[in-house]
């Protein structure tokens, strides 16, 4: 443990070259951090991160799963904002299109559209990752299973960034943020006449059927849904895989022994998972006072599982927990959190990131990534690469 002292700013991942060197892990006689000017526990221990998601009773999601945006969620009901049962009751609706075997029908459409975006750079012999593969790869997948026009996603996939947008010292969403907000919103508002009548096929069109608790869905629930799908559905994906590349990169050794040996595809896979997680805390509120470490938290407070911390916990993974080693025995890692609000397209977004690392590293195997011209992406919670140049 480092004794350097902690400086935590949920903002500071995006403009730093290494998203960990705010944390200076917390030492032992501090696994309860309180930040008095943001109002905030950081807890970054794994057994403490993985009981807040376990225990979703005590740690709620109800009062929004972001620090800025705590106390409200846009007006929107989303399930990820919401506690069991009523979580359990919205997360049945669309589980079963997420489960392994609807996920593995998938896989043969999701290689065609990666290797129909490698076709038209594979000669030109560079190009940026994320903007001519890795960001509309993803999007193109979830919006076949919501039922998005082809025309449409380019145009979904910027709004759904800008959502994300965050800047340095504010607690409050920039108008960037707020403008890709509105928009996506209002795509989704303009569709839906079509998809109450059935008109478009697609998962959307098929919430529009649905029943809960018997009665259908209402305008804004399925707005909900639709926003947190396009939004979970491209970007887990598109960091994930970036983030591997990147990182690969840096370890050309292991990105040689994965070419040589593609079953290494999905090891590598959980290592970048754990290692470079692309969603470093969720925000939690507590319903009822927690003592934890000699220190008390108070039904109210804000509580932030740093999952980034967590997945480099040496108590949980070794001592070498900060080592990149893609030949690590995969562990449970908490880069897809854990209990009731496990992520729901985890499996979606492990498999597109097998094929997308398998025929990158089939196509393109000797590629080197320009380190000076890369940038992060500018987020509060997210982090990974928006621009990320190759070469080959």
């Amino acid at each position: 443990m480092s004794d350097a002292p902690l400086v935590y700013n949920p903002y500071a991942f995006s403009v730093h070259e290494d998203p960990f060197v705010l944390y200076h892990r917390l030492r032992d006689d501090a696994p309860a951090y309180w930040n008095d000017e943001l109002a905030f526990w950081a807890l970054t221990r794994f057994a403490d991160v993985h009981e807040g998601f376990r225990d979703s009773a005590t740690y709620s999601s109800a009062q929004g799963i972001a620090l800025e945006a705590r106390g409200g969620t846009q007006g929107l009901p989303m399930m990820i904002t919401l506690d069991p049962p009523d979580h359990t009751v919205m997360r049945k609706l669309v589980s079963r299109l997420f489960a392994p075997s609807a996920v593995a029908a998938l896989e043969g459409e999701a290689r065609r559209i990666v290797t129909g975006y490698l076709d038209r750079i594979v000669d030109a012999g560079e190009c940026d990752l994320v903007a001519d593969l890795l960001g509309p790869f993803p999007m193109d997948v979830i919006s076949a299973v919501l039922g998005v026009p082809e025309a449409d996603r380019p145009e979904l996939r910027r709004y759904a960034d800008q959502i994300l947008i965050r800047e340095d010292g504010s607690m409050q969403m920039p108008k960037v943020a707020l403008d890709g907000f509105i928009s996506l919103v209002g795509y989704f508002l303009a569709e839906l006449p079509d998809r109450r009548a059935g008109v478009r096929p697609g998962l959307v069109t098929d919430l529009a059927a649905a029943e809960v608790g018997g009665r259908p869905l209402t305008d804004d629930e399925l707005l909900g849904f639709s926003i947190l799908l396009v939004i979970a559905g491209h970007e887990t994906t598109t960091k994930l895989v970036a983030n591997a590349i990147e990182l690969l990169s840096r370890h050309p050794d292991q990105r040689d022994a994965m070419v040589a040996d593609p079953s290494l595809v999905p090891y590598a896979l959980e290592e970048v998972l754990r290692y470079h997680s692309s969603t470093q805390y969720m925000h939690r509120t507590l319903t009822r006072d927690v003592e934890l470490h000699g220190e008390t938290m108070h039904a109210g407070d804000s509580v932030l599982l740093m999952i980034g911390a967590a997945n480099r916990d040496e108590r949980e993974f070794g001592p070498d927990a900060d080592r990149f080693d893609i030949t690590r025995p995969p562990g449970r890692h908490i880069a897809f959190g854990y209990g009731p609000h496990f992520c729901l397209g985890a499996v979606l977004a492990r498999m597109e990131g097998r094929v997308a690392l398998e025929e990158i590293h089939r196509r393109l195997p000797d590629y080197a990534v320009d380190h000076d011209a890369k940038a992060r992406f500018h987020s509060g919670n997210v982090t990974g690469w928006t621009r990320l140049p190759i070469h080959w």
